[in-house]
């Protein structure tokens, strides 16, 4: 075992996926380590046997950050009986309230309290029964999914998203999935014999190995499962992004699939935004893509390249809002060997490996100020200096940035550059969310129907009046990559050859269908458009404030009504500078 307990980030409760030989009482149990202290909260599930290294090095097999725990403070013996060894600790270890000596065994029971420093350590036993009732559905569980990216966003904290697809007639597969996770993790049913889970507050060393634990229990009952994984943020920051990626490496796939090389176009606006797009190829200039997440404008980079004159060039990508602003600048600039620790070798940045050809930076508005100082410097010389390089390398990149933010606003507040705004922003190009250009639904939701069975094995599906009206009516806030995530689900549900209303989201899109009917979708202002002044009331900021009275401060609820996601929501309301009301 080798997971890692952060002292200032509580972790949910967890169970551990094994027995552990011991006194009457102990066989059958789950044990677990609770660790508790100022600024420490966190539960870690212990192995069937062996030892468990306790202290604050990094490669302790449970890692406690607090100032009175050495780095190689203890070790607890999975034997019968239970002992514990201090290592020669700075603090000590205490059992019944006295020191014990260093690198003696002493005997402890379940549920006694281990003083470490000044972190309290027991551990104890849960059965599996309790965490039976754990399972949560799907609409659950993209709520949840939705509101750990926002949370993430806000505190900057990290989780796994998994998605598991076994046999579907397996008994067994639920009960060696909740054993092998903690208690506080989230599992939700997808369809027949395919989960969800959200593993909380856990970085990604600490998440591949729960994840190997859920492999050993899955062979431990001769289970075959595909699993798939995606880290926020380094996977993506918004909800279908995740889900997405998690679901299409589950099922083989190594990245998330891109519709650029089978467009949909079925509405004037469209028509005008790719006949746009064939002219603007040509003129080699930069780009600027805006638009809602999820409404397509990877695909829109892609035919930029596939059109120019660079088309036989690379196209690479990088989200700039899954990495830290280290590594950033190492994934766009490249390294030097020695630049920093952990650089053991030299490294390439994107943007020498696209050299001739095209470089995409999604989420460009994420940018941290001195990397756009950095870019701006090599679009204007042409030339890039690798972190920790003396001589500068000539480059010759076409640059296509996509955004969902006002970069004009976050020029006005100091969150990005006007002069790297003008470099970016040669020719901008504004994609139009698909619930404005509806008659696009059934064609895409058809196209995506054919993909999903044709990965199946299985024929294509026929979509049923009313199913066709519900994806009509729903106003997509995840946009495309929400529409193409519901009828892949929607393929995983059915049985038969007819996808009706109940294989859909029903609840969710009758409740936006329901609002809509009356208040109409809320106008999304692209950012040509002017602030609004300070004090006014606009049309949008109304019908945001009567959707939050309505739903008594609740903003999941209010997004919904509202037909936009709750992320979106937030930025509205700090937008609008929104009086939250309380919740009922």
């Amino acid at each position: 075992m080798r997971a890692k307990t952060e002292g200032v980030t509580p972790t949910p409760a967890s169970d551990a996926s094994a027995t552990v030989r011991g006194d009457a009482g102990v066989t059958g149990h789950q044990l677990f380590l609770l660790v508790a202290g100022e600024g420490v909260l966190a539960t870690e599930p212990l192995p069937a046997e062996g030892t468990v290294a306790i202290g604050r090095a990094t490669d302790a097999d449970v890692r406690i950050e607090d100032h009175s725990i050495s780095r190689d403070h203890a070790t607890l013996h999975l034997s019968d009986p239970l002992t514990i060894e201090d290592l020669g600790s700075a603090n000590g270890t205490w059992v019944r309230n006295e020191r014990i000596p260093a690198h003696t065994k002493v005997e402890i029971q379940l549920n006694q309290a281990v003083l470490l420093g000044s972190v309290t350590i027991v551990v104890q036993k849960r059965t599996k029964q309790l965490r039976m009732r754990r399972r949560r559905t799907h609409d659950y569980f993209e709520n949840r999914l939705e509101e750990e990216c926002i949370r993430g966003l806000r505190r900057d904290t990290t989780f796994m998203l998994v998605h598991l697809v076994g046999p579907a007639d397996s008994s067994d597969l639920e009960p060696a999935i909740v054993g092998a996770l903690r208690e506080g993790d989230l599992v939700a049913a997808y369809g027949p014999g395919e989960f969800e889970m959200i593993l909380f507050d856990t970085d990604p060393i600490h998440s591949n190995r729960m994840i190997e634990r859920l492999e050993s229990a899955l062979a431990s009952r001769q289970m075959q499962a595909k699993i798939g994984t995606a880290w926020y943020p380094q996977d993506g920051r918004e909800p279908n992004t995740l889900a997405a990626r998690a679901r299409t490496r589950a099922h083989g796939a190594t990245a998330e699939p891109v519709e650029a090389g089978d467009l949909v176009i079925a509405d004037e606006r469209m028509s005008a935004l790719h006949a746009l797009v064939s002219r603007v190829a040509a003129a080699d200039i930069s780009v600027l893509l805006q638009g809602e997440t999820g409404v397509g404008k990877e695909i829109v980079a892609e035919q930029l390249h596939r059109q120019s004159a660079r088309s036989d060039k690379p196209f690479v990508r990088l989200n700039c809002a899954a990495l830290s602003e280290s590594l950033l600048e190492s994934e766009l600039f490249g390294h030097e060997r020695g630049a920093f620790t952990g650089a053991h070798t030299t490294k390439q940045g994107l943007l020498e490996v696209a050299n001739g050809g095209v470089v995409f930076l999604d989420e460009v508005g994420e940018m941290h100020a001195s990397t756009q100082a950095k870019l701006l410097r090599v679009l204007g010389e042409g030339k890039l200096m690798r972190v920790g390089g003396l001589s500068a390398r000539a480059i010759d990149v076409r640059i296509i940035s996509a955004t969902n933010r006002d970069l004009e606003m976050e020029v006005t507040r100091g969150n990005f550059r006007l002069d790297l705004l003008y470099r970016l922003n040669a020719m901008s190009i504004i994609i139009p969310p698909l619930r404005e250009r509806t008659a696009e639904i059934e064609p895409l939701a058809r196209m995506f129907l054919k993909r999903v069975a044709e990965k199946y094995g299985r024929p294509v599906p026929h979509l049923t009046p009313g199913a066709l009206g519900a994806l009509r009516d729903y106003s997509w806030p995840g946009n495309v990559r929400e529409l193409r995530n519901v009828i892949e689900r929607a393929m995983v549900l059915v049985t038969d050859d007819v996808i009706d209303v109940e294989d859909l989201p029903v609840e969710k899109m009758r409740a936006t269908y329901n609002s809509l009917r009356t208040t109409g979708p809320i106008p999304i202002p692209t950012p040509s458009q002017s602030s609004p002044v300070a004090g006014e009331v606009t049309e949008e900021h109304q019908r945001i404030l009567d959707a939050l009275e309505e739903c008594g401060g609740n903003q999941t609820h209010a997004a919904r009504m509202l037909g936009i996601s709750r992320r979106a929501l937030i930025n509205k309301i700090e937008k609008f500078a929104v009086r939250r009301p309380r919740k009922r």
